[in-house]
């Protein structure tokens, strides 16, 4: 999920966000990390953002 912070608007995916700023205004706030808050573990193709699958998971033994 994408969250727009000004407005708080929400999107399910990249392309909805797409969608609704225009692709070159989207890309351009991916591209500066603001105003955007991804949840869900939602990776970036830019690939600026933390990647939370490469993170050693805890191991119980």
């Amino acid at each position: 999920m994408i969250i727009h912070l000004p407005t708080g608007k929400k999107f399910h995916n990249r392309k909805e966000a797409k969608i609704h700023f225009g692709t070159a205004y989207y890309y351009k706030m991916e591209r500066e990390k603001k105003d955007l808050v991804f949840t869900n573990n939602v990776q970036s193709a830019t690939n600026e953002y933390e990647d939370t699958s490469k993170t050693p998971a805890k191991q119980d033994k």
